[in-house]
């Protein structure tokens, strides 16, 4: 016997996203409404469809792993995560394509249905500190372009990534101009600024899975406690577009991983599992504008306000970066162990 996996999709909370496509399209379906499975994942795709249950931001995916014969499970659809040959972008295809599929558009968020009077000071703290960090995209942007320059694929991804990314930033800050709030001078360019890149590709893309998941669900949050609809109506968008963003780096950071030689895949691992052990440590905060930006709300009223399950939000984030670097990690005291058998296996290797 080996264990397969069934997936379901609760309709009723997808919000179609797109994240689980972006991850398994030949698994998850979205059409013009909520997602649907379009069959059982086969053997070569049961990592990126659990990694969509954990990735989903509404919890939409249920998984269960079932007993099957040997043999079963037939990956008709599966498709290889090796690296394109130059000129040649699937994945770029794939992703791109995807997100025209589901992505919303801003003239047709509803302005006239903001009630101002319920943006409370709190509230406003926090959208504020969102805006601000969004703008980081603009730099990041550069920073992906130069550091990635030899891989086009990834580099065309980026071109949409940053668009999607932008208009985070417009409409959170559009809010704040209709609700009455003035931001200070040099808001925008102050927020644009990034930290440097670490050397390891590889590192960057779980930087990028953790920061996306973790956003996701600040929005998910924001989403389902604002007292202002509007701004919930916004958030639920946005944690759909960050949760299909890391769906994205997943799936690039899987192919680098698939396509390096044995050794190299190995350094890889490792230096993956050390970004998430030393964001789980709480090393990284100055690191990531995400990251920043919920340790400036940790010790506010507005950061309060949103009440986020951390401890599930860094489960969520341990189950995803182990599905990405093929390392078993269920919980927060698996990484350790790991990182150290990492590093053995490559030292014996």
């Amino acid at each position: 016997m080996s264990v397969g996996l069934e997936v379901r999709v609760d309709g009723a909370r997808c919000t179609r996203c797109g994240a689980c496509a972006a991850l398994c399209r030949s698994v998850f379906d979205v059409g013009e409404g909520a997602c649907r499975v379009a069959r059982q994942p086969g053997a070569d795709e049961r990592v990126v469809a659990d990694a969509a249950r954990w990735i989903c931001p509404t919890d939409a995916i249920r998984a269960i792993a079932r007993d099957e014969e040997p043999g079963g499970g037939s990956g008709e659809g599966a498709r290889s995560e090796a690296a394109p040959a130059e000129g040649d972008s699937p994945l770029f295809t794939e992703l791109a394509t995807s997100s025209e599929r589901v992505r919303w558009t801003l003239d047709a968020v509803p302005w006239h249905e903001l009630e101002a009077a319920r943006a409370t000071p709190e509230l406003r703290v926090v959208v504020r500190e969102m805006a601000f960090s969004e703008n980081a995209t603009y730099s990041a942007t550069q920073r992906f372009l130069e550091a990635f320059c030899d891989d086009v694929d990834f580099s065309r991804w980026v071109a949409v990534w940053f668009y999607e990314e932008t208009r985070h930033p417009y409409v959170l800050t559009e809010w704040l101009r209709r609700v009455g709030e003035e931001l200070p001078a040099g808001f925008v360019s102050k927020g644009r600024v990034s930290t440097p890149f670490m050397r390891s590709l590889t590192g960057t893309l779980v930087t990028n899975v953790i920061s996306e998941v973790t956003a996701a669900q600040a929005y998910r949050r924001l989403g389902a406690r604002s007292p202002e609809p509007l701004l919930g109506q916004l958030a639920v968008r946005i944690a759909g577009d960050e949760a299909r963003h890391a769906a994205s780096f997943f799936r690039f950071g899987r192919q680098r991983l698939a396509s390096a030689p044995a050794a190299e895949a190995q350094r890889d691992r490792a230096r993956g599992l050390e970004v998430l052990q030393a964001w789980l440590g709480g090393a990284t905060p100055a690191t990531h504008p995400v990251a920043q930006m919920l340790e400036r709300l940790g010790g506010s009223a507005g950061g309060a306000s949103l009440d986020l399950d951390f401890r599930g939000i860094r489960t969520r984030v341990v189950r995803v970066v182990g599905l990405l670097l093929d390392v078993p990690l269920r919980a927060e005291e698996d990484v350790g162990p790991a990182l150290r058998n990492v590093l053995m296996r490559g030292r014996d290797g």
